[in-house]
């Protein structure tokens, strides 16, 4: 039979596959190939220089991408309602995209600079007294659950846990580049602290606590079905209950810290915002749920003491909310102007 004209041959998706692959694995390469051609390049340049060009190909990128800046400042406008002077929104939301991109050149930087001879001349020393209260739990084998945001350096926090003496366990998202995965979890990783992607956290969290280790865990994720009802930064939303139960069942003590960059001179400090023993929530008719409140609020005071520094291109509170805020500040925009 002849073919229809009219209708399109059919095509193999396993030959569109195939042949897309040699495709993707230049294009990983390249990729690859220039991340190791700036990492040379910044360790030759410099802090600050190096952080000079990463922030001016930021705001470039940021102006391009411009649904991703209807979105960062949308929930960003929500979340600081009554926070912040509305007219800060976009500097803040623009600042935070900046802050995001200079996470590469931190580790590029760490990865050729950063050692245990310097690593407290770039503020990555741990304030007292948590210092001590962290190896004071780890000699006598009591277990501890670190646990920050999408906020500042949070690639960071691994390593210098590790140059302070904190021997802890990660958990980690791994990239898609298999090639930038292993080279950004081999900085991370250079201080001692052993990394577990994701997908092995449920099993490799119980056993780190249950011989009383200390873990650290980015805790700042949208349950979309399941979870705890919170509110974070005066909007409704659900939390993962994975810290509350983890605590509650080892009896671990919960610190809530984040790494803020200062300045563009490969400069941190630490804020720890609270620390929550098992004391705390004996009493408690829920604890897991008062854990995870209790927690998130920690994270909140994180978040105000510096905007600019957390991630509000990310959905915080789900896709359905950040679709749903941006659709509404462009109404908004459209009839103000008309």
């Amino acid at each position: 039979m002849q073919q229809d004209a009219t209708q399109k041959p059919k095509v193999n998706d396993d030959v569109v596959t195939a042949s897309a692959k040699p495709a993707v694995r230049f294009i990983l390469a390249l990729g690859n190939l220039h991340r190791r051609c700036l990492g040379i390049a910044f360790a030759v340049l410099g802090p600050k220089i190096s952080y000079w060009i990463t922030g001016v190909g930021a705001r470039i990128m940021y102006g391009l991408l411009l649904p991703l800046k209807e979105r960062s400042e949308a929930q960003c406008a929500v979340a600081l309602a009554g926070t912040v002077d509305e007219s800060a929104i976009p500097s803040i939301a623009r600042e935070s995209f900046i802050h995001r991109s200079r996470n590469l050149t931190d580790l590029m930087l760490a990865a050729h600079s950063l050692n245990q001879n310097n690593f407290e001349r770039c503020g990555g020393k741990l304030p007292e007294p948590f210092l001590s209260r962290m190896l004071a739990a780890q000699e006598q084998c009591r277990p501890v659950i670190l646990v920050t945001g999408y906020y500042g350096s949070f690639d960071m926090l691994p390593i210098f846990l590790g140059y302070n003496g904190v021997k802890s366990t990660a958990v980690y998202l791994p990239h898609a580049n298999a090639g930038f995965d292993a080279y950004r979890k081999r900085v991370r990783s250079q201080s001692g602290c052993d990394l577990i992607p994701v997908q092995l956290a449920a099993t490799r969290l119980e056993s780190v606590l249950e011989c009383g280790g200390s873990v650290a865990l980015v805790a700042d994720h949208h349950a979309s079905k399941r979870g705890i009802e919170v509110e974070f930064l005066g909007i409704p939303t659900r939390a993962l209950s994975s810290v509350g139960l983890l605590a509650c069942r080892h009896n671990a003590e919960v610190v809530v810290a984040g790494l803020r960059r200062v300045g563009a001179d490969f400069r941190f400090e630490f804020d720890v915002e609270d620390t929550i023993v098992p004391d705390d929530w004996k009493d408690e008719p829920n604890p897991v749920e008062w854990v995870t409140r209790r927690y998130m609020i920690g994270i909140e005071r994180l978040i105000l003491r510096d905007p600019t520094q957390y991630l509000w291109g990310y959905a915080r509170w789900g896709e359905d909310h950040a679709r749903q805020v941006t659709e509404d500040a462009q109404s908004t925009s459209d009839t103000d102007e008309n």
